[in-house]
């Protein structure tokens, strides 16, 4: 969308843009997340058309369609197990302070995207990794809690939740010192999904962290479970949702009744 940053949106030139005129591009801009740039491509090109079609200059309204139009080609019903889940990621990002909530999204892209402020520095302990373990598995604990079983689309790539908590757990048990019956060993390894799939304690370790993690973002997600639901509703209804509005629709949250270790 490079090309288009100083032609019209809505009428109205994106140089010098009003405040008006940010928030529409905001707006825009929450609406496409989770899109690849092949999908943004897409987007322009079509809302390019179908201006050219009216004879008349692109405008803000041709790719707000196409966004709403892609956000309705998921089944309803897959939808609301998107919102529930990213839900249940920006509740725990809340719940343990690990991260700022920027704005979530469901039916686009990938699915759906919890957008987080990372703070400037990593966390330093093995109970803050474990929190943000705990973070990335809220999505797959809310599904499991309101529908008793979670969507393919937890794991399946080197991207995915399950991948990055696996990662995580490994790290901890191989190079970070937290190992229980080794802390002292470092062992890294350019082969890790090898580790893991021949060496059974090693996998046994991994694993029960991740358990671990999930637990926790399980009790979370069960003491929140009206709140977490209210905003999956304002999600699902829609599309896109800001920090701040997620904040108000959770309201306040309890501390963790478990520490994530």
């Amino acid at each position: 969308m490079r090309d288009d940053k100083n032609r019209l949106v809505n009428g109205h030139s994106l140089a010098g843009a009003s405040d008006k005129g940010l928030a529409a591009l905001r707006h825009l801009a929450l609406a496409a997340q989770g899109m690849t740039g092949a999908d943004i491509q897409r987007l322009v090109r079509e809302a390019r058309q179908k201006a050219r079609r009216a004879r008349r200059r692109l405008r803000y309204v041709d790719i707000l369609d196409i966004l709403e139009r892609d956000a309705g080609s998921l089944p309803p019903e897959v939808r609301w197990r998107i919102s529930v889940h990213e839900a249940g990621h920006a509740l725990l990002f809340i719940q343990t302070g690990t991260a700022e909530i920027l704005s979530i999204t469901t039916g686009r892209g990938n699915g759906g995207n919890t957008q987080v402020r990372w703070p400037t520095t990593s966390p330093q302990t093995e109970t803050g990794i474990m929190n943000v373990m705990a973070c990335y598995l809220a999505g797959r604990a809310a599904e499991l809690t309101i529908f008793g079983e979670a969507l393919i689309g937890n794991g399946g790539g080197e991207g995915s939740d399950l991948a990055i908590v696996t990662a995580s757990a490994l790290q901890l048990e191989t190079i970070l010192g937290c190992s229980r019956d080794t802390p002292l060993l470092y062992m890294p390894s350019e082969r890790p999904a090898h580790d893991l799939r021949f060496d059974p304690g090693l996998a046994g370790r991994v694993n029960k962290r991740l358990e671990v993690a999930l637990a926790v973002a399980t009790d979370v997600v069960s003491q929140h479970r009206e709140p977490l639901l209210k905003l999956a509703r304002e999600l699902d209804g829609k599309s896109y949702l800001e920090g701040e509005e997620v904040h108000r629709l959770l309201g306040p949250v309890l501390p963790l009744s478990r520490p994530a270790k």
